[in-house]
């Protein structure tokens, strides 16, 4: 917005650059980096960004140049402990050496519920399995590893954890003169509370663990205790502190050793093991600069995890850095250039988002131009002197044109084969496979069959050769059917021949029949088939064959001279083939490899091509849409007309909320009217809640609000739908769960009375009321520049003043006020 605040500054540093991928604060550090004027150099810092260059190139590309450097030693060695059987095991030494391994330990009752489920005994003896805190700290203090980070990944788990280790009496503060020091500290913190703030559980819970050396961190602590914390731990009056992993980024509280309690973590869907991400920025606060001769991090025994997927995290390459980049309706109105935004697609397509997303985009220009490179490096032309590559070109045509007719010349000699089959057709059905078998099964002997090659036979029985039975033929044989299609006739309701006892005792097949029976026996059985009439099939088939070979006669002579004329075709392409310069070429092989490798690599090439064209094309128009989408929700809701920013625009330019759209439209609705101060704040704080949790709150909102938020839901179930229509998932909404809190805070109640009625975490009613008075204040100012008489100025004003009070006003100066004594 006022980009000249920046004529001065030379420099800008962003700690912790991965930042980039943090939901809530990556498009901020995004527009931040995108929008800053190019003369101020940027530094940026991190130890757990794998695709540092990619970030580099990125920033160069979007602001100005800027260097990589790269440290790959850490200023304080790290070791790696595994604790198991009672004792700290040294796993990876401070030189980075595997010095022992335990592949076959952990992950025990893991392995035993694949394998078929586990009882409750089962699971309560996993769970004594696991090394208490105690137990763990105990060993850190004999070994003077403390002082101590130790990771979970729940708040209750915090808690619990640090008063089980205080129900140990485990003594960590022994000296008289560290004693004083931690009760100068806490006196201090305590002399800004008021006295019944001082007696919010929390609090309590907090001073008297600190007293023993003892604390937990987490974001429901009150703002005034995370310091309290700090400030012990960072002074070495604290030995221990539990906390969740959200400690590790941006609280300046180095360890000398952490432990990372849990491998695994919930992460709103399912229980995962830790990324090698989530594990070094942990890890990396082990180790005190300028105090540490090394860190140390140690990870308990486990008997869900087993050991070798704990070195695997712990050694792990890091996970590269992934936008988290969102456009919001502040950031395209005070972008947008009339009529189509060409600052805010500016925006879209200098985002690392884009940038990433067109990964793809830039590895294919890559490989196009590597594809290039490698096609120039192929030796061209003949390699034996001749006239280039033309003369194998045209050898491989004639080859080409060689190979296409001898494949015509295949397919005319089995087109001319598939007619000549047609003639050997018969003229009736032909029994199927299946109905023979059938048939056969009951088939008496002396039945008469037809078949293909012997003509009318007898059948005399199965045999001992298999096959499908033997039978007499007219030849005087006896022989063996050894398959069903041999046969092509089978009569019906016929009675079978009788046939000679010699005959049916036949079990081979017999050249001469006249051997088993005499030929008087052999006559009468033709003479007895004579008087069965059955058809003359012979006769049947010559004329079938004769109406065919009629019928076809043109056609077969047109296959025949077809085959001819291509066999004289393929002679004389061969004959041109041999007397081809290339065809006796020693080096010919080789040449054609590398013609091939170019034809391949050009098609490899014109593939790559066509999709770089797709991919940049699918880049465009997904801008393209995004923007017209918000235009479109804009449109619709009056803050821009035909492209033109409307006078309403203003309003939502300054507010930078994710539901800016919904608090600006009741602003505009008049929602507000008629509100009190406390009112006003309490509606405020709804949208300023923002976890997803379920909790319990007996609070009652009165009639008023009630209605009101009726017609909120109301108001937010029409954005909703207009954003969806267009693509769009901005606006999140308030959180339905969470009121009552800030009204009655406002009517003076105690932080422990609100406690009472709601199921949250001090620090997460503080953090709350400190989010709402952010959104006021943004909206305040809001309306000083654009509508400085509208009533709710000066609403948001008294209402602003009511919630700043006591731990409130306490938790606004936290890192403000100087924290006496030694550091």
């Amino acid at each position: 917005q006022t980009p000249w605040e920046l004529d001065s500054v030379d420099c800008i540093i962003f700690d912790e650059i991965h930042y980039l991928a943090d939901p809530e604060r990556g498009t901020t550090w995004e527009e931040s980096i995108i929008l800053c004027p190019e003369h101020v150099q940027l530094i940026c810092l991190s130890a757990t960004v794998s695709n540092a260059q990619e970030i580099a190139d990125w920033i160069s590309r979007t602001h100005r140049p800027i260097r990589l450097i790269t440290h790959y030693e850490r200023a304080v060695p790290l070791a790696l402990y595994y604790f198991y059987d009672h004792k700290l095991r040294l796993v990876i030494d401070h030189h980075g050496v595997q010095v022992n391994d335990f592949s076959r330990v952990g992950g025990e009752i893991r392995h035993q519920m694949a394998r078929g489920g586990l009882t409750a005994e089962q699971r309560r003896q996993a769970e004594e399995a696991e090394p208490p805190p105690w137990e763990i700290v105990q060993a850190l203090a004999a070994e003077d590893m403390l002082p101590a980070i130790y990771f979970l990944f729940s708040r209750r788990d915090c808690e619990d954890y640090a008063q089980r280790l205080a129900m140990m009496r485990v003594n960590l503060v022994r000296e008289r003169s560290v004693r004083a020091r931690i009760e100068q500290v806490i006196d201090t913190f305590l002399s800004g509370m008021r006295v019944e703030d001082r007696e919010l559980a929390q609090v309590q819970t907090i001073v008297s663990l600190a007293r023993q050396g003892i604390g937990f961190h987490h974001a429901g602590l009150l703002p005034v205790l995370k310091q309290l914390v700090e400030v012990l731990f960072s002074r070495g009056l604290m030995k221990v502190v539990f906390a969740t992993d959200t400690l590790a980024l941006g609280v300046n509280m180095p360890a000398r050793t952490v432990v990372i309690g849990r491998m695994t973590k919930w992460d709103g869907r399912r229980r995962r093991l830790l990324t090698p991400n989530e594990f070094q920025q942990m890890a990396g606060r082990a180790g005190r600069r300028g105090m540490d001769e090394r860190g140390n991090v140690v990870v308990p025994y486990s008997p869900w995890i087993p050991f070798r997927e704990v070195l695997e995290v712990a050694t792990g390459e890091l996970e590269p850095v992934r936008s988290a980049f969102t456009i919001r309706y502040n950031t395209v109105l005070n972008l947008w250039e009339p009529p189509r935004g060409e600052r805010v697609r500016h925006l879209l397509l200098e985002s690392l988002a884009q940038y990433q997303a067109a990964q793809r985009v830039r590895q294919l220009e890559d490989d196009i131009v590597a594809i290039g490179e490698q096609i120039e490096q192929i030796p061209r032309g003949c390699l034996i002197g001749l006239d280039g590559d033309e003369l194998l070109y045209e050898y491989r045509k004639l080859v080409a044109s060689l190979n296409a007719a001898r494949g015509q010349e295949r397919r005319a000699i089995q087109e001319l084969k598939a007619l000549k089959a047609d003639l050997d057709e018969r003229p009736w059905a032909v029994p199927t496979r299946p109905v023979l078998r059938r048939a056969f099964k009951t088939l008496p002997p002396g039945y008469p069959l037809h078949t293909r090659e012997r003509g009318w036979v007898v059948y005399i029985g199965r045999g001992l050769q298999g096959g499908i039975g033997l039978v007499l033929t007219r030849a005087h044989a006896v022989e063996l059917l050894t398959e069903y299609r041999q046969i092509d006739y089978l009569p019906v309701g016929i009675a079978p021949l009788e046939l000679p006892e010699a005959l049916l005792a036949a079990e081979h097949p017999v050249e001469d029949a006249r051997r088993l029976v005499s030929e008087a026996d052999l006559e009468r059985i033709w003479q007895d088939f004579e008087r069965l009439e059955l058809p003359d099939l012979e006769a049947m088939i010559k004329a079938h064959r004769a109406s065919l070979e009629e019928r076809f006669a043109h056609q077969r002579t047109r296959i025949e001279d077809k085959v001819q004329r291509l066999r004289e075709e393929v002679h004389e392409l061969a004959q041109a083939r041999h007397r081809h310069p290339c065809h006796s070429c020693p080096r010919r092989k080789e040449h054609q490899g590398y013609l091939a490798t170019i034809a391949s690599l050009e098609q490899r090439r014109a593939a790559l091509e066509q999709q770089l064209s797709r991919e940049v094309a699918n880049e465009e128009r997904r801008v393209r849409e995004l923007i017209r989408g918000i235009r479109q929700v804009l449109e619709y809701f009056g803050y821009l007309h035909h492209g033109y920013p409307t006078a309403k625009a203003d309003t939502l330019a300054e507010v930078f909320d994710t539901n800016g759209l919904v608090i600006c439209e009741m602003i505009d609705r008049d929602f507000f009217k008629n509100l009190d101060p406390a009112d006003t704040a309490e509606i405020f704080s709804w949208f300023a809640f923002d976890r997803d949790a379920r909790f319990a709150n007996s609070f009652v909102l009165p009639t008023r609000l009630v209605l009101l938020r009726r017609r909120i839901d109301s108001l937010e179930q029409e954005i909703f739908e207009v954003e969806r229509r267009n693509g769009l998932f901005l606006t999140t909404g308030y959180s339905s769960g969470f009121y009552g809190a800030m009204r009655a805070w406002c009517h003076g109640e105690t932080m422990a009375r609100i406690l009472e009625q709601i199921e949250l975490s001090e620090g997460d009613i503080v953090m709350t009321f400190n989010k709402t008075l952010d959104l006021m204040r943004q909206v305040r100012e809001m309306l000083e520049h654009v509508m400085p008489e509208h009533p709710l100025r000066a609403n948001l004003e008294a209402a602003e003043t009511l919630v700043r009070r006591d731990i409130i006003e306490q938790s606004l100066l936290i890192g403000v006020l100087p924290v006496p004594g030694p550091e």
